[in-house]
C-alpha cells in the first residue's frame, strides 16, 4: 500500500483543505464556548472538573454570606460562648497557611533617617533586654581622701 498522494490531488490544495477544516472545527468550538457563556457556563466543556468547582465554591460562599447576613453574628457569639474550641478552629482555617514575607532593598533601600531610626529601635531594644538582667549603678568618680603616699626611694 503506498502512501504517495495520488498523481491527480494536488498536494498544496490537500494542506489548505486540513486548514480549511480546522478553521472551521475553531470556529465553532468558539460559538460553542460563547453560547455556553451566555447560558451562564463559561467553561469549554461542560465537564470541566476545575470549573465545576469553582461555581460550587461560588456558590456556597454567597449562600454563606447571605446565611450570615440573616443570623451570623449571633451565631458566632453562641459559637464563641458554647463551644469555644470549634470558634478557635474556625479563626485558623480563616488564617493563610504561609504568610509569604517580602524582602524590598533591605538597608539599601532605606533612607538615612529609616536607617537612623531602626538604630535607635535596635539599641533600645538591646539595652531594655540587659537591663532586665543586670544592675545599673549610677555614681561619680571622686578624686581619693588622701593622696597616696610617695614612692621610697630604694637603699643602697
Amino acid at each position: 500500500m503506498s502512501l504517495q498522494p495520488s498523481p491527480d490531488v494536488d498536494p498544496d490544495d490537500t494542506q489548505s483543505r486540513k486548514q480549511t477544516t480546522r478553521t472551521r472545527l475553531r470556529r465553532s468550538r468558539a460559538a460553542a464556548a460563547a453560547k455556553q457563556a451566555i447560558a451562564g457556563y463559561p467553561a469549554r466543556v461542560p465537564a470541566d472538573p476545575y470549573r465545576g468547582r469553582q461555581l460550587l465554591n461560588a456558590d456556597t460562599i454567597a449562600e454563606m454570606h447571605r446565611a450570615f447576613r440573616e443570623g451570623g453574628a449571633e451565631a458566632i457569639r453562641k459559637v464563641m460562648k458554647n463551644q469555644p474550641a470549634i470558634f478557635l478552629k474556625l479563626l485558623v482555617l480563616l488564617v493563610p497557611r504561609e504568610l509569604q514575607v517580602e524582602h524590598r532593598g533591605g538597608v539599601k533601600g532605606m533612607t538615612e533617617q529609616q536607617i537612623i531610626d531602626a538604630i535607635e529601635a535596635i539599641e533600645g531594644f538591646l539595652a531594655r533586654r540587659a537591663g532586665e538582667r543586670a544592675k545599673v549603678v549610677e555614681g561619680e568618680v571622686l578624686p581619693p581622701a588622701i593622696p597616696p603616699a610617695a614612692p621610697k626611694e630604694p637603699s643602697s
